[in-house]
């Protein structure tokens, strides 16, 4: 869309019957936001703030004595030095400046620090609020080098201390690893807590260079942010969200008498029925879409019903001109029931996450694991963890389900095996069967399967796995070869996903309900509600496709 076409929208916005309502909402919100964004969506903030990053100082030349440092220090003494000289400090202040407290739970990635290619020798924990925090942020510290990142093959302050004296001895690696990172898992903090962290670092080599600086964070709250408060801005985007407030409540005021003496309708807006079905995944969504729609149309009745992907294109197959365009539908990535005559619009980017029942003891498998799972190789949870003997129970979807369908394409690379269970506790249909597998019609059931029965694994969207993660402690979300189930990690290699399509019979009429509600999905108000519920919209901003959207489903 350019520039001269986004003009015109606006000019039309303003000169219509809505156009004083549009800019009334848009100003509340713009100063709303900051608000809201703190105490509801934000809610949890924690802040950090390097205090000191420097060079220890200590020089072997300051060891010589008499003035032309003929006289030599001890030999130790000297070595000591000269690895003083390459050592430097940083301290990193940590504190909850949010309104609510911060779990170890609310970390989707644990908060780590790492120093460029300083080698962390020591670390510790000062001016804590407490002593009971200092012990808590203590036990939960972590070391970890540049080749072995994960929390497994992570080193306790324990450790690392006793290696000092070997380090200060001139011990050589394997005993004394090289330390890249500092991890702080496990970390909660109530509000207003703080603390400092204190890393002692050396610089590699044995040169007399200068001593660098560079430190970087990496970590993701759940339903929060993490702050860097050496990169706060004196213009915040909550300052320029009020003062945009201000202008349009200006604007509203100027345009008033206007938008109240001139008539007009919803250019959007058409009479008639229309029925959304397909995807149990995606029709919750597209349900609260619809019931939008019908509030700023009143004429469109909007009706949606979850009857999988598979079942709704055919539905919509042998439908005739005259009933055309009373019905789309939901399908989880294309469809190979679509025939030449079915028109397919990519609504949004889905995301999916494999699910476990808590009594799994896992929280992160690879795809190879999975598909052992799945035929039937591995039966129980103590064939990939150490603990107790939990037995495995699959919670799959019919064969109407694109989910399944995806899960099959992306994960399995073949077919789930056939259905051996009704309880999904025990394969009461065949009790030879290599595996426990039920099958539950939509993404809610199998959610509330996985929760219900111990050792039970599933797959569902991520934002249905998130909210029901957060609502029922048996729910838990498994990463996949490593990668948290993320938008942002498929471009990393995160398979488990596909795009939304709607079908529609052919072209819809320019005056039917189907063509308008069409154009309200790549409506501001539509992305929005897709953002909301955790979808990536296909239409962007300016009108085009999210790159992804226009990748092909492999």
């Amino acid at each position: 869309m350019g520039v001269g076409a986004t003009m015109q929208s606006l000019a039309e916005i303003l000169s219509s019957d809505s156009g004083s309502l549009v800019l009334g909402l848009a100003a509340l919100v713009a100063m709303a936001a900051p608000f809201v964004d703190r105490y509801f969506i934000r809610r949890r903030r924690l802040a950090f703030r390097v205090l000191y990053n420097s060079k220890i100082g200590l020089s072997p030349i300051d060891l010589h004595d008499g003035e032309n440092g003929s006289a030599q220090a001890d030999p130790q003494l000297e070595r000591t030095a000269r690895l003083l000289s390459r050592m430097s400090v940083v301290v990193i202040r940590i504190r909850n400046t949010g309104g609510f407290d911060i779990a170890p739970g609310d970390f989707e990635i644990p908060l780590s620090f790492t120093f460029g290619s300083r080698i962390v020798w020591d670390a510790r924990v000062s001016d804590a609020t407490d002593d009971g925090l200092r012990r808590h942020v203590r036990e939960g510290l972590e070391f970890f080098t540049r080749e072995t990142p994960q929390p497994v093959e992570s080193a306790k302050l324990s450790r690392v201390r006793a290696l000092l004296p070997k380090r200060l001895a001139g011990v050589p690696a394997p005993e004394a690893p090289e330390w890249h990172g500092v991890r702080l898992a496990r970390l909660s903090l109530k509000r207003q807590e703080k603390f400092k962290l204190v890393v002692v670092l050396r610089e590699p080599g044995d040169g007399d260079g200068e001593i660098s600086k560079e430190i970087d964070h990496h970590a993701r709250l759940a339903a929060g942010r993490i702050k860097d408060e050496r990169k706060q801005r004196r213009i915040t985007w909550p300052i320029v969200t009020t003062a945009v407030g201000v202008l349009l409540t200006g604007a509203l005021l100027a345009t008033l008498l206007v938008s109240w003496s001139r008539p007009g309708g919803s250019a959007q807006c058409a009479a008639g029925k229309l029925s959304v079905e397909g995807s149990s995944a995606f029709v919750p969504i597209m349900d609260g879409i619809a019931a939008e729609y019908h509030a700023q149309c009143d004429d469109a009745a909007i009706t949606t019903r979850a009857t999988g992907s598979v079942t709704g294109v055919r539905a919509l197959a042998p439908l005739d001109a005259a009933g055309k365009d009373g019905l789309a539908v939901l399908s989880d990535g294309r469809s190979g029931e679509a025939g030449p005559d079915l028109e397919a619009k990519a609504v949004a980017v889905v995301v999916y996450s494999l699910v476990v029942n808590r009594a799994a003891g896992v929280d992160r498998l690879t795809t190879q694991q999975v598909k052992d799972i799945f035929s039937g190789r591995v039966r129980n949870w103590d064939q990939l963890r150490p603990g107790p003997s939990v037995p495995i129970g699959i919670v799959g979807r019919g064969q109407e389900s694109g989910t399944r369908k995806t899960f099959e394409q992306k994960v399995l690379g073949g077919a789930e095996d056939r259905l051996t269970s009704d309880s999904c506790r025990r394969p009461e249909r065949d009790p030879a069967a290599a595996t426990t597998r039920c099958e539950r019609g939509t993404t809610a059931e199998v959610l509330t399967e996985v929760a219900a029965v111990p050792g039970a694994i599933g797959y569902a969207d991520v934002p249905a796995a998130k909210t029901a993660a957060s609502r029922n402690p048996q729910v838990g979300v498994v990463q996949l070869d490593g990668r948290y189930p993320d938008v942002t990690a498929i471009d990393g290699g995160y398979r488990f996903w596909t795009v939304e399509y709607l079908y529609t019979k052919g072209v819809p009429d320019g005056e039917s309900v189907l063509k308008r509600f069409l154009d309200y999905l790549a409506s501001p108000a539509a992305r929005a509600e897709l953002q909301d519920a955790g979808y990536t919209p296909c239409v962007a901003k300016d009108g085009l496709l999210d790159p992804l959207c226009t990748r092909a489903d492999s």
